[in-house]
């Protein structure tokens, strides 16, 4: 799945995509929390331990740790997920319109930019895994880091990464800090009851608190001054050719695609929301006009081609290159000087 700050940054851009119907819109613009809460629902089981730990992982590069709930969210039956999310923030008290409107738009954020940028998020991972060997998951990680740091220069002109702003964006509940526990009870209410009627049972109150913490520490964590050195660093002209703009892709049309799958995904879901009939057979008309399959690899609708590389499983170690030959240059034989004996007088 893409960076958690390109989710954060395309959920907070549903307010100007024209193609989202103009109440979405407006519910994004007035609860910015919520869309951001929607926009990394999906993600939200990767954060699973505090952030120093997994930051120690990342740096050592080593490969992502499987997540059920995450699996689940993403492999399993995604589409029955988003129905339940739609029905749940419908029908859940304790919410505004405008709050039910931002969790949805927020949600099929997500779904819009997954389904579009997997495909070429996948690509690259396993190609570079043929080119420099590793686990496909690191190769993963790297490829959505610098997707979201080139769209984000492309598309904002900068990238908040490394600044204060950054972890304010982190903040997805409006109630509850980086140590606290604390959501609001209609948050838990929708999370709870989206789960169970997807897949029959749900994370406990706490187990998601504790990943809506742990986001907010990945927001403090990703604030700091060295971050933001290191994105100064990164952008280079053969990263940015590596995995924004060469001659197999174009990045920037992979994300117009998921800016048109956004506007198609609000409106049906729009309608959705609207009408109040979560019946099997509404459910079933709706899942079959928003074609939400596997998030992780989606069938490609709609996007540019790009070659297809099936998945990796496990580690692969490139043949070690032979070193050069070492130039050892001749051996001149010093003479020492002998050490002058000083003999006392007698």
């Amino acid at each position: 799945m893409p960076a958690p700050q390109l989710h954060l940054t395309f959920g907070d851009l549903v307010q100007h995509n024209p193609l989202v119907p103009s109440a979405m819109r407006r519910a994004c613009a007035a609860e910015p929390v919520y869309a951001r809460l929607g926009s990394i629902f999906h993600d939200l089981p990767y954060y699973y331990a505090p952030m120093v730990f997994e930051a120690v992982r990342y740096g050592l590069g080593a490969q992502a740790l499987d997540e059920p709930w995450g699996y689940r969210l993403h492999s399993v039956h995604p589409d029955r997920l988003v129905a339940s999310y739609i029905r749940a923030a419908r029908t859940v008290a304790g919410l505004t319109e405008q709050e039910r409107l931002a969790l949805i738009g927020g949600l099929l954020s997500h779904c819009a930019i997954d389904l579009s940028m997997h495909p070429l998020v996948n690509y690259c991972a396993r190609r570079d895994v043929l080119r420099h060997g590793g686990h496909e998951s690191t190769h993963h990680r790297l490829t959505e880091k610098y997707h979201a740091l080139f769209i984000h220069l492309w598309r904002l002109g900068d990238d908040q990464i490394g600044t204060p702003a950054f972890a304010e964006r982190c903040r997805i509940t409006k109630r509850g800090n980086s140590l606290s526990l604390k959501i609001e009870q209609p948050i838990l209410d929708l999370m709870s009851s989206a789960f169970r009627e997807a897949y029959g049972s749900a994370p406990s109150e706490v187990q998601f608190s504790k990943w809506v913490r742990n986001f907010r520490q990945f927001g403090l964590l990703l604030s700091t001054p060295w971050v933001a050195k290191h994105s100064q660093k990164t952008r280079t002209d053969a990263l940015r050719e590596r995995y924004f703009v060469n001659s197999e892709f174009d990045t920037r049309e992979f994300y117009a695609a998921a800016e048109r799958r956004l506007g198609k995904l609000t409106s049906l879901s729009y309608e959705y929301f609207v009408a109040g009939d979560f019946s099997k057979s509404a459910q079933a008309s709706y899942l079959s006009q928003a074609g939400i399959d596997d998030l992780a690899e989606p069938q490609p609708v709609d996007l540019p081609l790009i070659p297809y590389l099936p998945p990796v499983r496990g580690k692969v170690t490139q043949p070690k290159q032979p070193k050069p030959p070492r130039i050892r240059l001749p051996q001149m034989g010093l003479r020492r000087k002998k050490p002058t004996v000083v003999t006392a007088p007698m």
